[in-house]
């Protein structure tokens, strides 16, 4: 508690007592604020006054003795170590003796003869084989039901409320028809591309000479092929951008000739920028003064463009259903010729459909028509040139990737669909305003 600090008692001069209220500004109240000190202080510390607190908050009973009179009577401080020492953990600390290991979780086969980890049982060592080769010994996935069924329809029947028999019926979730349709691939031939197509001999570390060779002259060729054609598609379009300037300069010639007189152009006949006093005088009776549209001017206007927006916007549907139509009409047409060639694709997939084994070692040759936009991605250029070879593998330098062919082949094989690469993630709107309650003032 805080000290009471007494004083000398004291007069208190009281020049008048004529006001209402002079009485009440003089009053000794010394004594009531140090007890509220005092009640704060309380509860600041324990969060309850004293009064308010019971004998058994108040009061301890003491069993182990003052710690500073052990102090004076040792004579001397306990060190850090004998201080973490003397700490006690409610866990309990491990056993330093040596016991027997419990059967149900020591390894398989433990024993004296296993004590050097070289020794292997031959029943685990049969178990182990049966699980590499997945024999009928080995390891066998339970074939078991599934929990829940997406597609499933409800058995129980909702009794429909009269009051709502206005509304439609909610019709049930129904099983795509293209679920259990196989992917389609996009190869020309309609073949499965294996899903790690065996790679070529050329493409080894240490590959035959006419292995490799063969291989460097065809991607030679087709690079040659592909330059060609990349400065092909350049000079045609230097061409037309050519032209495109040779049409803009006779259009430009063409007015010049238009405007001008036998001397010089009506353009070139005054300064850029200047003009006699008559003429500033003639221009400024010519000039209208710009005025404010009236509210049926404005109606007008709106009105016109909101019926050029809903008849641009029929015409478009109007396009929009004859591409559909056709649409149809083309998908109707493709699924006869197909049907008539025997190649329709299967309705259901089934894994002992043949693989194109000319995938292996060579290049996917893609089908014309194929789903989407986007172009198939392609294949990297996994070829050695002469300066590149080593004949030790320390030297050697992994050629191609992995990942990106597995993708490659899914995208083929129809399972994925082909997608812009995003490289920046589209981040939230968000809108950076002013607050204007600092200007909501007022005059006192």
């Amino acid at each position: 508690m805080a000290e009471t600090i007494t004083a000398p008692p004291s007069t208190y001069t009281q020049p008048s007592r004529k006001g209402k209220k002079a009485w009440r500004k003089n009053v000794d109240i010394t004594e009531v604020q140090s007890g509220l000190e005092n009640v704060r202080e309380e509860i600041i510390r324990s969060g309850v006054p004293l009064v308010d607190q019971s004998a058994d908050q108040l009061f301890a009973t003491d069993i182990t003795g003052d710690a500073e009179i052990e102090k004076k009577l040792r004579g001397k401080k306990l060190l850090k170590s004998e201080e973490i020492l003397a700490q006690r953990s409610a866990v309990p600390g491990l056993e330093g003796r040596k016991r027997k290991a419990d059967e149900s979780v020591s390894e398989p086969g433990a024993g004296k003869r296993v004590k050097n980890g070289k020794f292997v049982p031959h029943k685990e060592l049969q178990r182990l084989k049966d699980v590499a080769d997945n024999a009928a010994g080995g390891v066998r996935l339970q074939d078991e039901a599934p929990t829940f069924d997406p597609w499933a329809v409800a058995d129980d029947t909702v009794t429909k409320d009269p009051r709502f028999s206005f509304l439609d019926e909610v019709k049930p979730i129904q099983e795509p028809t293209t679920l259990r349709h196989a992917p389609a691939s996009l190869a020309a031939n309609g073949k499965r591309i294996p899903s790690v197509c065996k790679p070529e001999a050329g493409k080894s570390y240490n590959p035959l000479v006419g292995d490799w060779s063969a291989l460097l002259e065809r991607e030679g060729a087709t690079a040659v092929e592909n330059e060609k054609a990349r400065l092909v598609a350049e000079a045609a379009e230097a061409e037309a951008e050519a032209r495109a300037l040779a049409e803009a300069e006779k259009v430009e010639a063409a007015e010049r000739d238009e405007y001008a007189t036998d001397y010089e152009s009506a353009w070139e006949s005054e300064w850029e920028g200047f003009q006699s006093g008559a003429e500033e005088q003639g221009m400024s009776h010519v000039q209208k003064t710009p005025r404010r549209k009236t509210p049926a001017e404005r109606n007008k206007i709106k009105a016109r463009k909101g019926r050029e927006a809903s008849e641009a916007w029929e015409r478009k549907q109007k396009v929009r259903d004859a591409q559909e139509k056709r649409i149809k009409q083309i998908a109707k047409e493709v699924s006869l010729r197909d049907k008539a060639r025997g190649q329709s694709i299967p309705s259901h997939f089934t894994p002992s459909d043949d693989l194109d084994s000319s995938a292996d070692e060579g290049e996917v040759t893609l089908a014309r028509r194929r789903f989407g936009q986007l172009p198939i991605p392609e294949a990297p250029l996994e070829v050695v040139l002469p300066d590149e070879l080593q004949d030790s593998l320390r030297r050697l330098k992994p050629e191609g990737n992995l990942t990106m062919e597995r993708y490659r082949n899914l995208l083929l094989n129809g399972k994925l669909e082909v997608r812009k690469q995003q490289w920046q993630r589209k981040q939230r709107k968000t809108e950076r305003t002013e607050k204007w309650s600092y200007k909501d003032w007022r005059l006192r």
